[in-house]
């Protein structure tokens, strides 16, 4: 639980239930950790490529078809594990991400030895197993949290992914250098393997499920996660504190809870006065108590609406260019600019670095914008746009640079600018639907995913046809000037209901 000396000056005293704020909390952080191993896992891949196309002697195209035979099995089960999360929970569908993850890792060591589509048969099935993931993030992420939390959770989730690449481009490329690749492949392995379980401990499909925990268990420390944190990095914690939105804030277990009964009085008449509009007023923003099962057919209706198409246009984009970044940069240094993986340390993930950062800071923006008279759709537009305008800027400036310091600058700052779509379509994916969330992500991922998939495959034809990479950043920026038009005119903030037949 977050420390009641971080807590931002005048929030208030939250005296929730371990299944309320302090429940909400561990949920968010164990939905955080879930996306960074399996973002690391996935993208694990680019850095240590160099080294295994050394080995196997392997081109352009065949570097292509590896980072494409991922999202090609992504493609699969993202709407039959979004079905499968909304109906059963979004715990067990990302658990077999998790499982799955862990084994291809260890897998890769062993199976290299037979050859080039040995490793492209792994990568799939990866892929298949990690599609019904992010649509299970979603599910769980629109029972557990209020509407005004979801602009942070969602931005906790995103700074995931980012956190991923980091710790692949990071430690992969150095450990490959000093011990060989297959180690880097194993060590991710079992680090998959340790978080998952954790997560099959400790994570619930939504509050129902979740166990009461009495003042003794607290103070005796069952809040394993949040006391780990605050004991390994504390730091961390009171800047993650200053973030968490004010239905969010709990005190510390250890903390005595003695509030005198006129200031609970006190406190309750202020909650009374509280307008049925304003964004932190339980009845305005409940936490589901009880769960609708999910439906039991595909909701071809809910996907007539136009904005439900604004939200995976969007996504369509962002995952064709953090994508290109996150498969190719290592590669772009090595053949620009001669630097070899474990000689572009800071360059390959400064970028990420700023990401993250700039993805946690961007967690505390939302409440404030509507608070100052900004509505939800509103914000939406603002962070959106800014997300698209400053990629494709930074995007075009890359195409005349030609020092790899300058080129790190760039990327840094498109990294930063990915941070703001937390608060644009990903939230926007939660404002549209409670009740079919996980189908609704499953189907803009999969869709999204055809980008991702696509995009290696286009990159190598272009690299063998065009031999310099300045034509596919330009293309990289006429599509993201195109996600501010897409942003403006399709983006909308209100639950879509479509009547069940």
């Amino acid at each position: 639980a977050i420390p009641s000396t971080t807590r931002r000056p005048g929030s208030e005293l939250k005296n929730m239930p371990a299944s309320g704020a302090r429940g909400r909390l561990r949920q968010a952080y164990l939905l955080f950790g879930t996306r960074v191993a399996c973002q690391s896992t996935r993208l694990v891949w680019a850095p240590l490529l160099i080294y295994i196309s050394k080995e196997l002697n392997l081109g352009h195209k065949e570097q292509g078809q590896i980072l494409s035979s991922f999202s090609f099995g992504y493609l699969f089960t993202q709407v039959l594990g979004g079905m499968a999360a909304d109906r059963y929970g979004g715990k067990p569908v990302q658990t077999l991400s998790l499982v799955a993850s862990a084994l291809g890792m260890l897998l890769i060591p062993v199976v290299v030895d037979y050859g080039y589509w040995a490793l492209c048969s792994v990568y799939f099935v990866m892929g298949v197993c990690q599609g019904p993931q992010h649509p299970g993030y979603n599910a769980m992420a629109a029972i557990w949290f209020r509407a005004s939390e979801r602009g942070w959770v969602s931005s906790i989730g995103e700074a995931g992914p980012v956190c991923g690449t980091l710790l692949a481009l990071l430690i992969a490329p150095r450990m490959a250098a000093d011990f060989g690749w297959r180690t880097a492949f194993t060590v991710f392995g079992m680090l998959c393997t340790l978080w998952s379980i954790i997560w099959q401990h400790y994570a619930y499909s939504n509050p129902s499920e979740m166990p009461s925990e009495d003042e003794t268990d607290e103070e005796e420390g069952r809040d394993v996660l949040t006391a780990a944190v605050s004991t390994l990095s504390q730091n961390l914690v009171n800047v993650v504190a200053s973030q968490v939105p004010n239905s969010l804030q709990v005190t510390h277990p250890a903390a005595k809870r003695v509030v005198s009964s006129s200031n609970l009085h006190h406190k309750d008449s202020q909650q009374s006065k509280k307008k049925i509009d304003d964004p932190e007023s339980p009845k305005a923003d409940p936490v589901l108590k009880t769960v609708a099962r999910g439906p039991n057919k595909f909701p071809f209706a809910f996907f007539t609406f136009v904005p439900v198409w604004g939200v995976i246009g969007q996504h369509m984009i962002f995952n064709t260019t953090r994508y290109f970044f996150a498969d190719w940069t290592a590669i772009y240094y090595n053949e620009n600019f001669g630097r070899k993986p474990e000689e572009s340390g800071i360059l390959l993930t400064m970028p990420f670095i700023t990401g993250a950062v700039v993805q946690m800071a961007i967690s505390g923006v939302e409440g404030p914008l509507i608070k100052s008279g900004f509505t939800p759709a509103q914000v939406r537009k603002l962070m959106g746009s800014l997300g698209f305008a400053i990629t494709a800027i930074c995007l075009l400036l890359m195409t005349s640079t030609n020092s790899e310091y300058s080129f790190c600058f760039w990327l840094s700052l498109l990294e930063a600018s990915l941070a703001c779509h937390a608060c644009g379509y990903k939230a926007n994916y939660m404002d549209l639907t409670t009740r079919y969330q996980g189908i609704f992500m499953g189907t803009g991922n999969t869709i999204a995913s055809v980008c991702t998939f696509g995009m290696p495959l286009a990159v190598a034809a272009a690299l063998e046809v065009w031999k310099n990479w300045k034509g596919i950043l330009l293309c990289l920026t006429v599509i993201n000037a195109v996600g501010i038009i897409i942003n403006q005119k399709f983006t909308v903030v209100k639950e879509l209901h479509v009547a069940e037949i």
